[in-house]
């Protein structure tokens, strides 16, 4: 096996998808040996003031609107994530930013409503001289995050970072620190949180003595064979997404950073991971393109709601991602299992059904579920909520230390 570059999965997590006053951020750090892949956790928090249910709380909206900027104009924002911060109940996309001449000024007049008067900028220096503007969507490659988030922290506003937050350890939490030190919130865009079919697999797993897999998680696996839906991968050229230095590593960071994320949402952190990365089929590339990890759901007692939901402490966890195998047929397969049952998915699919088991492996249940129109939506409204919540918050606790003893 050939020396590996060093992976990390940075992972956004609210603890009840709700935004509560912390938006703790983990990191996987997956470091290289010759012969594996050791997974080490380290865990950093940002401080909310917010104390808002964010999914819930649609209606209940300051009438000013959280004003927001685009970094970065690339394909994800042209139709998950693009749309929503013009969109979303609350939100108003007023800048936007590609280094390209001429290409942000034709986003902003062609895709973006007049009603927000949009601009586009060539420069980050210029977009974030923006008096307007309140909060910025970092949508470029993480070799450049540490870079463009550190000039919003210095600019003074919040911000919304693509994943992985950085190629590294160190770069996730040097952004981690600077937000952190500006007093300033920091989220990362893990949308599949948001989506209905993950909301829909949280509410069977709190179900109580309805669980469809019992009062308890024994086991969480995972198989990935493919490339998980990442997009440009068939180009002459070498996509970046398997450039170390533009990614972090192979697609274990753009892809499987996904799937990670949705097992410790609802599932619990994961401890005592162990695992291992290799090159085994693409001798063309110099990242990994297969990734094999174990652990174990960690305590949960701490996150809101924990008693709410079935017990999870202790289930095993085993996932594979092997993204270039010649030989074996596709598969993605998210599987949760109990006494009672299990709760079997496709991973990368927003809206692929879920099928429910018993433990004789008869298919009992199938939940079915629309595709959203912009994928990232659910989230950024609840980014946007969150941020608006803060806002007032802040207004009153200034009214309230304005007023007379």
């Amino acid at each position: 096996m050939k020396p590996l570059v060093c992976l990390l999965v940075s992972l956004s997590i609210s603890q009840t998808f709700s935004l509560v006053h912390a938006f703790p951020l983990l990191s996987f750090n997956l470091l290289s040996t010759r012969r594996n892949v050791l997974f080490q956790n380290t865990l950093a928090v940002i401080s909310m003031t917010t104390t808002t249910s964010a999914l819930q709380n649609d209606n209940d909206k300051n009438s000013s609107n959280i004003r927001w900027g685009i970094v970065g104009l690339g394909d994800v924002v042209q139709k998950k994530s693009g749309p929503p911060f013009y969109k979303c109940k609350g939100s108003q996309l007023v800048a936007v930013m590609r280094r390209t001449p001429g290409k942000a000024k034709e986003f902003a007049e062609t895709m973006v409503p007049k009603e927000n008067h949009c601009v586009g900028y060539e420069s980050l220096d210029e977009l974030l001289k923006n008096p307007k503007l309140d909060a910025v969507y970092v949508s470029t490659r993480p070799g450049a995050h540490l870079e463009i988030c550190t000039k919003v922290a210095a600019a003074g506003k919040a911000c919304y970072v693509e994943k992985p937050v950085g190629r590294c350890t160190e770069e996730t939490q040097a952004i981690i620190d600077i937000f952190a030190k500006a007093n300033l919130p920091l989220y990362t865009a893990y949308i599949s949180r948001a989506y209905d079919k993950t909301q829909a697999v949280r509410n069977l797993l709190m179900a109580g003595d309805d669980c469809p897999i019992g009062d308890r998680l024994t086991k969480v696996s995972y198989t990935l064979i493919g490339t998980g839906g990442a997009r440009d991968m068939d180009g002459e050229q070498l996509p970046w997404r398997l450039d170390a230095e533009q990614s972090g590593g192979g697609l274990i960071m753009d892809v499987g950073c996904h799937v990670l994320d949705r097992i410790d949402y609802l599932c619990g952190p994961l401890m005592n991971v162990k695992g291992e990365a290799e090159n085994k089929h693409s001798h063309k590339q110099r990242v990994e393109d297969f990734v094999h990890l174990t652990a174990t759901i960690g305590d949960t007692s701490d996150r809101p709601s924990a008693n709410k939901l079935v017990t999870r402490k202790g289930a095993s966890v085993e996932c594979t991602w092997d993204f270039a195998s010649p030989d074996q047929p596709p598969c993605d397969r998210l599987l949760l299992e109990g006494p009672k049952g299990s709760l079997q998915m496709v991973g990368m699919s927003p809206n692929a059904p879920i099928e429910i088991y018993d433990t004789n492996g008869k298919l009992v249940k199938t939940l079915e579920f629309e595709m959203p129109e912009h994928t990232a939506q659910a989230l950024i409204q609840a980014v946007t909520n969150d941020l608006l919540a803060k806002r007032e918050n802040d207004k009153k606790q200034n009214n309230a230390m304005e007023q007379p003893d």
